[in-house]
C-alpha cells in the first residue's frame, strides 16, 4: 500500500472505500435480494441504509434499543443484500479509549437499482 492508503487499518476497510472491481468474463448475477420480514430490526437496518446512511452499532442502538446490529447485517447478506463494511475509530471514555467499530452501508449502485425498481421514487422497501 502506498502512503495515501496507510490510514486504513485493514484491507477490508481500504476496499470498502476504494471499491476495486475484479474483471470477470462471466455475466454478473441478477440483482435479486430478498426482503427481510416486515417490522423486524433487519428491515429497519435495511431502510436506514437505503436512505443513504452509514450505520454503526451506537447509531442503531440509539434508534432501536437493539445491541444486535451485526446479526441483522449478517441476515441481510444471507438474503442477498451486498452490505459494505468500513472500520472506523470510535472514541469512548472507558479503556481502551480508542476502539474500532464497523459502519455498515449499501453502495450507491445498490441504492440506485432499488430506486429504479421503485420507478425512480424513494429507495424504500415494502413487503
Amino acid at each position: 500500500m502506498n502512503d495515501a492508503n496507510k490510514k486504513y487499518k485493514t484491507r477490508a476497510s481500504y476496499h470498502a472505500v476504494s471499491k476495486p472491481k475484479q474483471m470477470s468474463f462471466l455475466p454478473e448475477p441478477d440483482f435479486n435480494p430478498k426482503l427481510p420480514a416486515k417490522n423486524t430490526l433487519a428491515s429497519r437496518a435495511l431502510q436506514m441504509m437505503l436512505n443513504g446512511r452509514k450505520i454503526s452499532h451506537p447509531d442503531f442502538e440509539d434508534s432501536t434499543s437493539s445491541w444486535r446490529l451485526a446479526a441483522h447485517i449478517f441476515n441481510l447478506n444471507k438474503l442477498g443484500w451486498k452490505v459494505q463494511t468500513l472500520e472506523v475509530k470510535h472514541c469512548v471514555t472507558k479503556k481502551p479509549k480508542n476502539r474500532r467499530i464497523c459502519r455498515y452501508f449499501l453502495s450507491s449502485d445498490v441504492i440506485k437499482k432499488i430506486k429504479k425498481i421503485n420507478g425512480g421514487g424513494a429507495a424504500c422497501v415494502t413487503n
